[in-house]
């Protein structure tokens, strides 16, 4: 069992292109304190990709989700 510290759910639609994606990026603590950060992205509708990697801090988990998310948003994807 985990629990999120901080997370964050995108979407990028273009009805033109028959383009509806979504992105989200947690940072979470698993029950022996480690810190990670998750990954999941795919076609709206479905369950999507998803990544989990450990970070050395909680910090750095942070920078790194700031990072993911600054990221995303200059491609086009938009926080509902």
């Amino acid at each position: 069992m985990t629990s999120s510290v901080r997370d964050i759910y995108l979407e990028r639609v273009d009805t033109t292109g028959n383009l509806a994606r979504f992105y989200v990026v947690e940072v979470q603590q698993d029950l022996f304190g480690e810190t990670l950060i998750v990954r999941r992205w795919g076609r709206i509708g479905t369950h999507g990709r998803q990544l989990a990697s450990r970070t050395p801090s909680l910090v750095e988990a942070i920078k790194q989700f700031e990072r993911w998310s600054s990221a995303k948003a200059r491609r086009g994807y938009r926080q509902l």
